[in-house]
């Protein structure tokens, strides 16, 4: 009897550690210094998914409609074919990417996007969208002034050197 409750105890561990990994076990992805992520993309803007598209089954990869907020790096760059619904609307792939440590999102979430234009050995399949080109980052004051610091070239001293993804 006092076996059998010991495996349950070693297995309900089991799973509440399994269940309490993915808020914490993030910090195990390799994510690259904040500055460095934003020199590495070419556009960072806002904005809230709209529309899940594109689905790979072989690459488990997909794209994403989403609402552009606001452009905090490259609105220049965005232009033309790139914009879709009167101009406010662009397509962002790469959602899925192993190389990428939190590039999962549902319709409705509004994140901080780190994107370059897709290159042209991804056409015609991703043809005028742009890719994620590190992980999202949560709408947050505190992220926001971070980012901002970094695309003006300012980075905060006082900051920490990694910015935790996904806890707040």
């Amino acid at each position: 009897m006092m076996r059998g409750a010991l495996c349950l105890l070693g297995w309900a561990l089991v799973i509440a550690g399994l269940a309490l990994c993915p808020r914490y076990c993030r910090a195990s992805c390799p994510e690259k210094k904040l500055q460095e992520r934003e020199e590495e993309a070419n556009v960072v803007l806002t904005g809230t998914v709209e529309e899940i598209l594109n689905m790979d089954p072989v690459h488990n990869t997909y794209s994403c409609k989403v609402r552009v907020w606001r452009y905090l790096k490259g609105k220049t760059i965005v232009k033309g074919d790139l914009l879709l619904d009167g101009g406010n609307k662009v397509m962002i792939g790469g959602f899925g990417d192993p190389d990428i440590c939190d590039n999962q999102v549902a319709t409705g979430d509004t994140r901080i996007f780190f994107v370059n234009l897709a290159p042209e050995y991804m056409w015609p399949v991703h043809k005028n969208e742009l890719m994620l080109n590190s992980s999202l980052m949560r709408i947050t004051l505190r992220n926001l002034e971070e980012v901002e610091l970094c695309v003006e070239g300012e980075p905060n001293p006082k900051a920490q050197t990694y910015i935790a993804i996904g806890v707040e």
